[in-house]
Formats: structure tokens, sequence, C-alpha cells
């Protein structure tokens, strides 16, 4: 069976990562996992329309809906299939609900005012000559096409269980364990399966895409992702981008580290954020998706490197 906004692959047993489609409206990546008596999903997407769409998906794979429904963070891309899920149990850190209650609400009316700017934005950019665009174009077109879809019956769901440090969900055919750690965002969680060595990462892992780093902490980022590795498991799903193993890890601490001192390097010659700003992404990451991510997180390293100054 094909779908509209992601495609499926399955991790394990009963394991599966529902991959974003080009062109779909999902926009990040979701894990689907058959516990025994009880099917559990990690993030909800972007848009209800989506949400449906994976409703469906973890009953043909499972047989029954999803009861246990995990919000990895608060933002929006990750949060709003939510609605869809209102028969189920949704599962987050405490800092996360929170931040989803008064964040929440905030992101929805920016995206209220920007939608129209950013479709608008967004298909000048396929129409240019520069592939570079063209590529950033079709990847942010279906994210604001989404938005505007959805704004109209879209409703902010809240998780009604939430942890601090780690949750275990037990089922007949395996545990999961919730682990909460930060660096994306003031609260992010991952998702382990020891048995079949799978974590499901949410945006604290990116492959082959520039993540964004402006709304964290770049050294909780760093913090984490060793404790990531500390798990020692195989596979990794990221909130964006194909499904990775442990040298995309390590890439995306290498890039962390390398915007880090870049950031200082340009503060210690007495460098501006505009001379920031002007510096070529490196050749490791140049064909990473997502590009002008790069720009805006070099300017946020540099504020924060002159904050400390």
């Amino acid at each position: 069976m094909s779908w509209r906004h992601f495609r499926l692959e399955r991790l394990a047993d009963g394991v599966y990562a529902a991959v974003h489609a080009d062109g779909g409206w999902m926009i990040c990546n979701v894990g689907l996992v058959d516990l025994g008596e009880r099917t559990l999903i990690y993030d909800t997407g972007l848009s209800p329309q989506a949400a449906v769409e994976l409703r469906a998906a973890a009953v043909a794979l499972t047989g029954r809906v999803p009861y246990y429904v995990v919000n990895s963070h608060y933002h929006n891309d990750h949060i709003r299939g939510n609605q869809v899920f209102d028969d189920g149990l949704l599962v987050s850190t405490a800092k996360t609900r929170g931040l989803i209650a008064t964040r929440g609400p905030v992101s929805v009316e920016q995206d209220r005012k920007q939608a129209p700017e950013g479709i608008a934005e967004t298909e000048a950019l396929a129409r240019s000559e520069d592939p570079l665009e063209r590529n950033e174009a079709a990847l942010f077109l279906p994210y604001w096409q989404a938005i505007s879809a959805s704004l109209p019956g879209l409703e902010l769901r809240l998780p009604c269980l939430t942890f601090g440090d780690s949750l275990a969900l037990h089922g007949s055919k395996r545990t999961a364990r919730l682990l909460a750690l930060a660096g994306h965002t003031e609260s992010d969680c991952v998702l382990f399966l020891p048995e079949e060595g799978v974590v499901f990462c949410g945006d604290l892992l990116f492959v082959r895409s520039h993540p964004y780093l402006a709304s964290g902490d770049p050294d909780a980022w760093l913090s984490s992702l060793d404790k990531i590795v500390g798990l020692g498991a195989e596979v990794y799903l990221p909130g964006h981008g194909p499904v990775g193993g442990r040298r995309d890890l390590d890439r995306m601490e290498l890039y962390i580290r390398t915007l880090m001192e870049l950031a200082r390097e340009i503060a210690a010659k007495g460098g501006t954020v505009d001379d920031a700003a002007k510096v070529p992404v490196p050749e490791s990451f140049a064909d990473w998706a997502l590009p002008s991510h790069f720009e805006y997180n070099l300017r946020f390293l540099y504020d924060r490197v002159a904050r400390r100054a």
C-alpha cells in the first residue's frame, strides 16, 4: 500500500519508520511500534491530513489504532496531528507539555499571518534559475501548503501523561523506553527499543540535512548526542532525513562543533554577525538539504558567543 505523505520502512519486526515523502504534508519522520497489545506512534507530523493517513497505516500494520501517542518536542511539525488521535493517550515530558501549552497558540497565530507570504515566497523560489533555491522551494512549499490547509480546522491537543527523566512502556512483544534529553529545544525525548537496537531521535538528529540550532542549546545538544551514542543502538530515525546509523550521529556532532568553532573564530577576529552570515557552507555539508539553515545557525551561534564575551 502506498501513502501520499510518507513512505514506510520496516526497521524490525513490528517496528516501522514513516519517513516524510517529497511533497507530502507530514514534514517530520514518525515512528510506529507494535508493543503487543497496544500500538505506539512517536510524533504526529505537521498536519491532521497527514496524521489521518498515519492512523490508517497503523491499523493496516498492527490491526489497531495507536494507543500511545508520543510528542518528542513542542515544534509544530511534530505535534499538529495530535487531534487525529483523540482516543489515544498523548505522552510527552512535563516540560514539553508546558511548551505546547504556552508556545503552541503563539505559533498558530504566527502561521496564520505568515502562511500566505510563505507560499508566495516559495512559489517564487520554485521559478528561480538557481537550483539550490529551487530545491529549497521543493522542501518548504509543502510545509506552507500543509499549514495553510490545516489551520481552519486545527485544534491543539496537550499530552495527558507526562514524565520527568524516563518512562518505560511495556508490551508483550517489547518494551519502549522514553528518555528525556535536551538541545534542539529545552526538552526533547527519544524513544529507545533496547532489544531491536533502534532509537527514534526526533530533531536531535538530522541526516544529510542542516539542523535548526536556534531554538536550543548546542552544548546540551552535544551532551544528548553522547547519551544517544551510549545506548549502543544500530538504527537511528532522525526527525528529518533518511534512516541513519551511528556514522550519522558522528556527523551531527561534527556539524555542531564545526559551526561553534566558526562562530568563535569570527568573534575573535572582531567580525560581526553579518560577517558570520557570509561564511560559505563547509564542503563537508555542502550537499545537505535545507542549506538556508546554515546562515541562521551561524548567526545564532555568533550572537551566543558575543553575549558571553
